[in-house]
């Protein structure tokens, strides 16, 4: 079940709720995203397919160095998407809380020129929207099938993830199939 939190903010800036998944799931500042709830903390999901490996040190670094102010659990950098994990103290995030944190790092991504509408798979130009892994990115139909090329290989273990803490669920099991749903047609109609 989704979070109150996560479906008023779902509501307020016409998201798509995933009830399987417990997700929330759309497009923020030209960014796509999916939410999800964990135990103490919301998993923050975004491809970053496309990106420059200079560029993804420099998010890499960035999210080192303000670890406290985000209030960081962890984050991960791995199959093209980038996930940050946000702790929650004894009362959960607010709609509001999680909007600014939205804005936040679609803000880095956008410093950090990452590419808004690339395919997850091949890194090149699409507006084609849908879940692959469950999770919200720009996807060719003709790629799905295909084998990634991981703009992220070789990040996956760095400073901002703990090796020696439990790691969390959310955001963090890969379905093995893909599902492409043009999602294009309703963000159109809002």
């Amino acid at each position: 079940m989704i979070s109150k939190q996560l479906a008023k903010l779902a509501g307020r800036i016409s998201w798509e709720k995933r009830d399987a998944d417990e997700m929330i799931f759309g497009n923020y500042n030209d960014y796509l995203f999916s939410v999800l709830d964990g135990k103490g903390f919301k998993a923050f999901i975004t491809p970053i397919a496309g990106i420059k490996p200079d560029d993804l040190a420099a998010i890499r670094i960035y999210l080192d160095q303000h670890e406290k102010e985000l209030r960081l659990f962890n984050y991960e950098i791995s199959d093209n998407f980038l996930c940050v994990r946000i702790k929650e103290r004894l009362m959960p995030m607010s709609s509001d809380q999680i909007e600014a944190m939205l804005g936040h790092l679609s803000g880095i991504l956008s410093l950090y020129d990452v590419p808004a509408d690339t395919c997850i798979i091949c890194g090149q130009e699409t507006k084609t929207r849908g879940l692959f892994m469950a999770l919200y990115c720009s996807l060719h139909a003709e790629c799905k099938d295909k084998e990634m090329i991981d703009f992220t290989a070789g990040q996956a273990s760095q400073p901002g993830t703990r090796d020696d803490e439990e790691q969390p669920d959310a955001g963090s099991e890969l379905e093995p199939e893909a599902e492409v749903a043009d999602t294009n047609e309703k963000r159109d109609e809002a």
